[in-house]
């Protein structure tokens, strides 16, 4: 059996953590106390024993996945520099490309389930879909549910990824809408402009609107991840999503620009309409 750590236990940590503990020794490290084994709660069934640790007592693994927030990213780097072992990155947006590509086997991922935290270690896997990663592939990931698709380009999944998170999730936490309003007047003229001027940033790369569209109405009664962080008071990833944009504009981008202000504003206000 494979050692793997799992660095986050919000959903997507403790999705990966319930099924890999059927095949693997798995360790959960998190920044709360810890120091004992669980059994984390998926459906209402419980995992295989995980170990929870500090974050602090990490140790080398055959395969680390981190899978807290973009903006955890730098607080968690001094902790990954242990030899050579794969660290795979699970965040949403580009942001933390550049710090994460400081370790030497960094590899990058998406993931495509669905999943609720309901309790401490309690989760509900909520969609099935796969993870794909790119650059190494890892045999330690074999089949089964979590579906592990290694790719030889991850960076142009990333950046396909990037353009739908940065039409539907600015819109929808900034007007408070469902993602299948989006499909709707006025918001679709709205969210087609941040379109357009993804694609000046962006010009070559293969995407269309009508992609977007189905991910849309694929998810239409979904409330977006920043929409719920907003909620919640908490910080949004607007900075990984479209802060990683405007950085790579050469051209006025306002309708991205706008979005990314008034986004960062809420947050600074702790909105919860």
């Amino acid at each position: 059996m494979s050692k793997v750590g799992i660095i986050g236990a919000g959903s997507i940590g403790l999705l990966i953590a319930s099924y890999l503990a059927e095949q693997h020794n798995v360790t959960l490290y998190t920044r709360q106390t810890a120091g004992h084994d669980i059994k984390i709660i998926r459906d209402g069934q419980a995992s295989s024993p995980v170990e929870v640790r500090p974050l602090d007592q990490l140790e080398s693994q055959d395969l680390v996945f981190v899978t807290t927030k973009s903006y955890d990213i730098k607080s968690v780097m001094p902790y990954l520099v242990i030899g050579t072992m794969p660290v795979m990155f699970l965040q949403n947006g580009m942001g933390h490309l550049e710090q994460a590509e400081q370790l030497p086997n960094a590899l990058f991922g998406l993931v495509e389930h669905g999943a609720m935290k309901t309790g401490l270690y309690e989760v509900r896997h909520t969609g099935i879909g796969r993870i794909r990663y790119g650059r190494t592939s890892l045999p330690v990931l074999r089949e089964g549910m979590l579906r592990f698709e290694h790719v030889p380009n991850i960076e142009h999944i990333m950046l396909t990824k990037l353009f739908m998170n940065a039409v539907i999730n600015p819109l929808t936490a900034y007007y408070r809408i469902t993602n299948g309003q989006l499909l709707e007047e006025p918001y679709a003229t709205k969210a087609r402009g941040l379109f357009e001027e993804l694609r000046q940033v962006f010009p070559h790369h293969d995407i269309s609107y009508g992609e977007i569209e189905q991910v849309i109405q694929r998810t239409h009664l979904n409330r977006s991840s920043m929409l719920q962080d907003l909620d919640r008071g908490r910080r949004t990833e607007i900075e990984p999503i479209v802060g990683y944009v405007l950085a790579r504009a050469t051209e006025p981008t306002p309708l991205l620009t706008f979005y990314f202000e008034q986004i960062k504003s809420q947050e600074k206000r702790g909105d919860s309409m």
